[in-house]
């Protein structure tokens, strides 16, 4: 009976001590858009570095930029996964929504511009978008500029060759597609190999046709940050560890993968894999990529309404929470 007693009384001691443990970690809301490049951040769920950090971080699939802005703003989530050209865009006064205390900064990278050009099954080349729709996120930012410039690169213009229609994030873009509301969107992996599997084509990558992009990248509130110093350092080691783990771990990066993205075969999963860690696709060490920043900013002032001298890239960037959460 005594050993009953203290094996009950051990299991007691452990079961509270998790209990307290998990009731310690402190609530994140993530916001980000959809597809494979989340797996950094799937991982620090999955694998515990998040957890390691004290937190306890839920990742929620925005329905597109204004939306994800407007939470954000609004103190909804505290952390996010969105396009560089957007956090430019609202910084500048010129994304769907205004905010007069704007203070979101992209502080690591997420990927250098891993998306695709995808067209309907009856748009076989590039010459066939004439005299049709192309779909976008917004109009001046979320890789719009990125599908003006390739088609530009082809001689085919935006506003005299085809029409645009603003829809929203990657899943909103593919079920235009899907309707035939439009025949031609920039659309991020798997979905762009799911439906090239369909019958899609999948036109270019957009990463070779312009070269050096920051694509996506984690973003906050300075505001916030400077309140929850620890929650913020704490991210950025998560993110950064996590991404390393990727690079070094193919098997355990692929479960996650698995577990995370539906209705893809194994080979599939490891080419998607593959494509994640080679070139242009998600940022060693989850650092901003620089060159690729200048990339975003030039197209902005060829297609936004970005006029004048190039703004510092500390106007939308903020590498001192890397550095900090490095030198611990």
């Amino acid at each position: 009976m005594k050993l009953l007693v203290a094996g009950l009384t051990g299991v007691f001691a452990i079961m509270t001590s998790t209990l307290a443990g998990a009731q310690s970690l402190t609530p994140i809301g993530m916001i980000s858009f959809g597809g494979a490049t989340n797996l950094p951040a799937w991982t620090a769920v999955d694998k515990g570095f998040f957890e390691k950090e004290g937190l306890k971080v839920t990742i929620t699939q925005t329905a597109g930029s204004e939306a994800q802005f407007r939470d954000l703003m609004a103190g909804k989530y505290q952390f996010a996964s969105t396009a560089f050209d957007n956090i430019v865009a609202y910084t500048e006064g010129q994304g769907a929504a205004k905010f007069d205390d704007f203070d979101i900064k992209a502080i690591l990278g997420v990927h250098s511009g891993m998306n695709s050009v995808l067209s309907r099954p009856e748009i076989k080349t590039f010459a066939d978008i004439k005299g049709k729709t192309v779909s976008v996120d917004a109009l001046t930012s979320g890789y719009a500029t990125v599908l003006y410039q390739i088609l530009q690169n082809k001689g085919i213009l935006k506003d005299r060759d085809y029409k645009v229609i603003t829809v929203g994030s990657t899943d909103a873009r593919m079920k235009s597609l899907l309707d035939n509301t439009a025949q031609m969107a920039i659309i991020s992996s798997p979905q762009d190999l799911q439906a090239q599997r369909d019958g899609y084509n999948i036109l270019a990558d957009a990463a070779v046709e312009i070269g050096a992009y920051q694509g996506s990248t984690y973003a906050l509130r300075l505001s916030w940050a400077k309140a929850h110093e620890k929650e913020a350092l704490g991210l950025t080691r998560a993110v950064i560890a996590a991404t390393d783990w990727v690079f070094a771990n193919k098997a355990g990066a692929l479960e996650v993968l698995k577990s995370r993205v539906k209705g893809m075969s194994d080979s599939e999963l490891s080419a998607l894999y593959d494509r994640l860690v080679g070139p242009g696709g998600l940022n060693p060490h989850a650092e901003v990529n620089l060159k690729g920043v200048e990339q975003v900013l030039k197209l902005r002032s060829v297609y936004g309404e970005a006029k004048g001298p190039t703004p510092p890239v500390t106007r939308y960037v903020d590498t001192s929470f890397a550095e900090r959460a490095k030198a611990k």
